[in-house]
């Protein structure tokens, strides 16, 4: 038997929902190292377009308004489990209520929050607060008005995605994510030509590429393929949204506090450290965030599976599912490893003399993405079965104590940037102890009390 014929053994067998998960898996994966590259490649010339200040400023903005994205209280994730249940439960009306619910819904926080932010981009003295000079001052607030209102109009069309995700057609969401990279990438080719060293032209074309792609598939899909799930204001249920927001709201306090976690380090280091270093973090994580991408690829696709297995009482198939994964995580470990040793190598050949990154970072930055993963693999169990009271509040408490950490290991330890990191990794620790001993109870239906919220 010769390789491509064991790999055509080990894809196809299981049942079907193992053979859907791993042929999706499998081709998001190669959709996603496309995606990936394309992301090494702009990196570069963004740095080298803007200079490490700008750069540095730009990705600020993006960690700010990315919080944007996430004042949808958790409909959309709670859209991903409800819909995915009414799809493996064959009601269609239900589904299309949901979808027309949360599509209402967003519209309406979406109008209130765009109008809140404007107002505030602009009456805020916020661009001081960041350590921006006088005068980059006016054309930052004006980028962050263009964001703001590309960013509106993402948090409502990239709900699309969610019901690809609950449909486990997760490849379909890599292809587009693949195609708005490369639109962005083409863009940031063609601007050096038309002007040189613009902070405002480049973070338009970054944030309107990212914002008309989902619009579109979701007005080509609701017109084609999704035409029965097509969302209309006949079809709003009130009834249906508290099933959203009851879920929901869990799936949204962990995400903001995920944010909290995650993408406040952007922001700390530009503000306790230097604007200079934030393209140092954000280029160590970028590299070694590689196989984390694997583990996102492996949460949208599992969630789904594991709502429909849960919901059929298929607890065998969940515990070799989490077997599969936990050895994947083990191998990944290894590989950050390597990853890190190479390191100095990589960023000279990829960066070249732009930007100089110490090795300790990148040890740290690897350590928080492997602890990261690790709680993200049993998340995967969790969120799929919708027992999450008790990660909400692990996570809310992580949050709580993330920023004062990072502080502290700055300010009293003068860390710098390897501080903020190790603030993101004392955070973790309780969630990484707290989440397999929960799902390890569920899976062995010993689950009680507020291990079975």
């Amino acid at each position: 038997m010769n390789i491509v014929e064991k790999a055509k053994t080990v894809l196809f067998k299981g049942n079907a929902r193992s053979v859907r998960a791993k042929k999706n898996v499998l081709l998001t994966i190669i959709i996603k190292a496309l995606g990936v590259l394309i992301g090494f490649i702009y990196f570069p010339l963004s740095l080298d377009y803007l200079g490490s200040v700008k750069f540095g400023i730009f990705l600020i903005l993006l960690s700010i308004v990315d919080w944007f994205l996430n004042f949808d209280i958790g409909i959309g994730l709670g859209l991903r489990n409800k819909f995915g249940e009414s799809v493996a439960n064959n009601d269609e009306e239900e589904a299309v209520r949901y979808v027309s619910t949360a599509y209402f819904a967003l519209g309406a926080i979406i109008s209130v929050v765009t109008i809140v932010l404007l107002i505030l981009n602009f009456t805020l003295p916020w661009t001081s607060w960041l350590n921006i000079t006088p005068e980059l001052a006016d054309e930052v607030r004006l980028l962050g008005a263009i964001i703001i209102v590309a960013f509106g109009i993402q948090f409502i069309a990239r709900n699309i995605y969610e019901i690809f995700y609950a449909m486990q057609k997760m490849a379909y969401v890599e292809l587009f994510s693949f195609l708005t990279k490369l639109s962005f990438l083409i863009l940031i080719i063609i601007i050096p030509f038309i002007v040189a060293d613009s902070l405002l032209l480049f973070g338009a074309a970054k944030s309107m590429t990212f914002a008309l792609v989902p619009l579109v598939v979701g007005l080509y899909f609701f017109r084609t393929k999704f035409n029965k799930y097509r969302p209309y204001l006949k079809y709003v249920r009130l009834d249906y949204f508290k099933g959203l927001f009851s879920l929901g709201f869990k799936f949204f306090v962990i995400k903001i506090s995920m944010l909290i976690i995650h993408q406040t380090n952007n922001i700390l280091i530009g503000s306790f450290v230097s604007l200079e270093a934030v393209p140092q973090y954000e280029a160590a994580y970028k590299y070694l965030s590689i196989f984390m991408l694997l583990f996102v690829i492996l949460n949208n696709q599992l969630w789904p599976s594991n709502i429909e297995a849960y919901a059929k009482g298929e607890i065998d198939w969940m515990k070799k599912a989490m077997n599969t994964v936990l050895k994947i995580w083990i191998g990944t470990v290894f590989l950050a490893i390597i990853m890190v040793l190479v390191s100095p190598f990589v960023y000279k050949l990829w960066l070249q003399e732009n930007l100089e990154i110490p090795l300790t970072i990148s040890i740290v930055v690897a350590v928080s993405i492997s602890l990261t993963t690790w709680v993200n693999m049993f998340n995967i169990v969790l969120n799929g079965t919708g027992k999450i009271r008790l990660q909400m509040f692990a996570w809310l408490f992580a949050a709580c104590i993330n920023i004062p950490a990072s502080i502290f290991y700055v300010e009293v330890l003068d860390l710098g940037v390897v501080g903020i990191v190790l603030g993101t990794i004392t955070s973790l620790i309780p969630l990484a102890i707290i989440s397999p001993i929960q799902v390890n109870k569920i899976l062995s239906r010993k689950e009680h009390g507020i291990w079975a919220k």
